[in-house]
């Protein structure tokens, strides 16, 4: 990798957090172009999945995850006088699964405020600016020159847009494309919404009360109303806590603008689910974009030069590895928030058959395969693959591999040095 090549990152939530973390340990240079002045403390949860836990491990990050989240121990269906419609059991392979033994790790559910907080700690101060909203950009065959709202200009080899659903880097991207008539019909309809959401995070509350608050495991409780539009989710967290989401289908879209796509540090990745997916809180956007920055990094770390063949042939790769993977996420999600938010005795009864399968073959081989992508940069030490299932293999990076080969040569050349020299010092034997 070329030591001039500099990233800036649009957007500092968590999938830009990440990426700039990152980065600094590929000793890349960047910046975080953020649009928000200070870091609220709002927002609710968002559940690690194992797809990405191993990520956070060679981060150095997991310990101080698992000590602010709880693993999640699965989802129940409850109807709307609270009695039980059914159970998907995460930790525990005589009932369901256990992710734990089948993936290396449980999901582990946190609210979003802490892992935003634990990220920013990992990054210099300096390699963030806020108050950073972007205009526009403009890009040479050599650079990308980005223009913020307040009249100051980065420039940079490669531009990477985090900045959410309503991205104001995908907007210009596509403005200019759509000049040159080389933007592809399907990228020229609107994002839209298709839920409406209000989240928070109760109180501590009693214990006593409510007991499920205290147990180690999380269970994710969701409401389905028969004869309502409405859907609730009730989930413990930790500190005795609730975070909790009412969410509502819309019967018809709406299409996703600045004005009404909150583009907070917390609303950025919740934005992006509600306008891709039917399952709006269960974090699928931020844990995809977390896995989005490990390939990136490690695809920037590994380019030989920072002119534009080499970025774009980075780009092709790198949307040749991620495109299908989302395209599958997405699909998959939207199919599962069609199935809670259909009403009608279909939708029953697809519920209860999916219920019905969890200890058959054909259903654990379905969930095996959304678990193989547990990506983790290949510039840095691999952490073990602790699953029954494997992940998918990563080679090391080509210029970690040559890395270790020339530290090899150079230790086996000291040793003959050393050997050398001791058969030289040795005495004599008259």
């Amino acid at each position: 990798m070329s030591n001039r090549t500099k990233v800036l990152i649009v957007g500092g939530g968590l999938g830009g957090l990440v990426l700039a973390i990152l980065l600094e340990r590929a000793g890349t240079e960047y910046w975080v172009l953020e649009q928000s002045v200070l870091v609220r403390p709002i927002g609710s949860v968002i559940a690690l999945s194992p797809l990405v836990l191993p990520l956070m491990e060679q981060l150095g990050l997991l310990e101080e995850i698992e000590r602010l989240s709880k693993p999640v121990a699965g989802l129940t269906f409850l109807r709307d006088d609270l009695s039980t419609i059914g159970r998907i059991i995460f930790n525990d392979n005589n009932r369901g699964m256990d992710h734990q033994q089948r993936y290396g790790n449980y999901d582990q559910t946190i609210p979003r405020p802490d892992l935003y907080n634990l990220l920013l700690t990992h990054i210099p101060p300096d390699r963030v600016k806020r108050g950073k909203r972007l205009v526009n950009f403009k890009q040479t065959e050599t650079e990308v020159t980005v223009r913020c709202s307040d009249g100051t200009f980065y420039t940079a080899e490669i531009l990477v847009g985090a900045d959410g659903a309503a991205s104001t880097v995908r907007t210009s991207l596509y403005r200019q494309m759509k000049d040159a008539r080389v933007l592809p019909r399907a990228d020229q309809e609107p994002e839209k919404y298709r839920h409406v959401c209000l989240i928070g995070v109760t109180n501590p509350l009693s214990l006593k009360r409510y007991p499920d608050l205290g147990l180690r495991f999380s269970t994710f409780k969701i409401v389905l109303n028969k004869n309502s539009p409405y859907m609730c989710w009730f989930i413990p967290i930790q500190g005795h806590r609730y975070a909790w989401l009412v969410s509502r289908a819309l019967d018809e879209p709406v299409v996703v603008n600045s004005g009404n796509s909150d583009q907070s540090e917390w609303g950025r990745e919740a934005t992006e689910e509600m306008s891709k997916s039917s399952v709006p809180f269960t974090g699928k956007g931020a844990n995809e974009s977390m896995l989005d920055a490990a390939v990136l990094a490690s695809l920037i770390y590994d380019m030989p030069s920072s002119n534009q063949q080499e970025i774009s042939r980075l780009f092709k790769k790198y949307a040749q590895t991620r495109s299908p993977i989302t395209k599958k996420v997405v699909d998959q999600s939207s199919k599962v928030g069609a199935l809670l938010v259909n009403r009608s005795w279909t939708g029953s009864l697809l519920r209860t058959l999916v219920f019905s399968l969890q200890n058959t073959w054909k259903y654990r081989t379905e969930v095996d395969k959304m678990h193989l992508h547990r990506y983790q940069a290949t510039f840095l030490p691999f952490v073990p693959d602790r699953g029954a299932v494997p992940r998918l293999a990563q080679t090391p990076s080509v210029n970690v591999i040559h890395r270790d080969w020339k530290r090899e040569q150079e230790e086996k050349k000291q040793h003959r040095q050393s050997v050398l020299g001791n058969i030289l010092d040795f005495p004599a034997v008259v």
